[in-house]
């Protein structure tokens, strides 16, 4: 409450130009007795352009707060800013799990500090190259929570500090829709086409291995988190929408990731139907995390009224070290399906219902994964 009381008064204390506001609620939840949901509570507010059109903004969502300095234009260069902190729930580093179940006492608090710059330059028609600096700061602490209470014997990680220099290239020809800059729009409609390439380092100031590494408290043992201090990673993403007739339109999203040196620190999240993992139908929110992986999300959007979509949904994921044993010769496919609803009303309005089912995490986690996500989102133009 104090932290949201904070961010009220940031925003209030914002330019009298300011003139985007947006808030959005959303709760996503699946069979687990333990951990069974999470949530996305966000507010935020944005100037119009300014200098050189250059755009402020706040936005607290959750538990992260993000100040932004967005777009400041020179020719064909965009310079970026943000500068971001995270309380207690950073990476979902709260909840561990193994194979769609969660195991208590191997999750524990985490915060982070983070500065972001970016220079963006378009280097031909539609084509951009980008460099990305940033640096974390991590701090850690055992959970104190009621049936998940960090085990004595999990090794914390010994609070390092990251800088991530990043290269990216994209390709972008996707058609105008608001989802693309309405932060209360969480699922753009895709049509076109786009894709992209990224290659990264990880530096750290220490590689100390941490996470549940003593045979005598731990079945098994999970020894995947010994980071190098240069961790490399590059990855490859596009987006594919197309419109077939008035009434239906279908588009794909995927991605792949490759990493060497990597931790749970810095692995990408895998599960559930939200916006902020890759997309895995019937799986809890985050429940595998993994530098080696490709993964694709299918969907199919039929019109049944004014700004109304609804539609099946079709998610896969192949990735390395599944069981989280630290065996990168190890793969599993894991696949599920459902439904979602998409409905704009009116220009301030978001709803979205999204559910889905996964056989083949039903058969890991030996019970039913399904998972089930509602949002409500409005936005206000001064």
């Amino acid at each position: 409450m104090t932290r949201l009381l904070v961010c009220l008064t940031l925003l209030v204390a914002l330019p009298a130009h300011a003139d985007r506001f947006s808030t959005a609620l959303a709760l996503e939840s699946w069979g687990d007795d333990t951990i069974p949901a999470h949530g996305v509570a966000l507010i935020a507010w944005e100037t119009r352009p300014l200098w050189r059109d250059m755009h402020l903004s706040v936005e607290y969502n959750t538990d992260t707060l993000r100040f932004g300095m967005n777009g400041a234009r020179f020719g064909k260069l965009e310079v970026s800013a943000l500068l971001t902190a995270q309380f207690g729930l950073a990476g979902l580093l709260t909840d561990y799990y193994r194979n769609g179940n969660s195991v208590p006492g191997q999750g524990f608090t985490a915060h982070q500090v983070a500065f972001d710059l970016s220079a963006k330059a378009e280097i031909a028609a539609q084509t951009y190259f980008e460099v990305l600096l940033s640096a974390q700061r991590f701090a850690f602490s055992p959970t104190e929570r009621e049936g998940n209470t960090t085990d004595p014997a999990l090794v914390l990680p010994d609070n390092p500090l990251l800088f991530r220099p990043r290269l990216r290239y994209t390709w972008w020809d996707l058609s105008e829709d608001v989802g693309w800059r309405d932060r209360h729009r969480l699922f753009p409609r895709v049509r076109g086409l786009a894709v992209g390439a990224e290659l990264g380092v990880d530096f750290r100031s220490n590689d100390t291995p941490w996470g549940a590494r003593d045979p005598d408290t731990f079945t098994p043992v999970d020894l995947r988190n010994a980071p190098d201090k240069a961790a490399v990673v590059g990855a490859f993403w596009f987006k594919g929408g197309w419109q077939i007739a008035p009434w239906v339109r279908t588009q794909m999203q995927g991605n792949a990731t490759i990493g060497q040196g990597q931790d749970d620190l810095n692995r990408d999240r895998i599960g559930g139907m939200s916006p902020y993992s890759v997309t895995l139908p019937g799986a809890p929110w985050a429940s595998w995390l993994s530098s080696r992986y490709a993964a694709d999300v299918w969907s199919w959007h039929f019109k049944a009224g004014e700004d109304l979509e609804f539609g099946p949904v079709l998610g896969a994921v192949i990735l390395t070290d599944p069981d989280r044993i630290d065996d990168q010769s190890e793969t599993a496919l894991l696949w599920g399906t459902g439904l979602l609803v998409d409905w704009r009303i009116g220009d301030a309005w978001q709803v979205d219902l999204r559910g889905g089912y996964s056989p083949s995490v039903s058969d890991r986690a030996d019970r039913a994964a399904w998972s089930a996500w509602v949002g409500v989102g409005w936005a206000y133009d001064d």
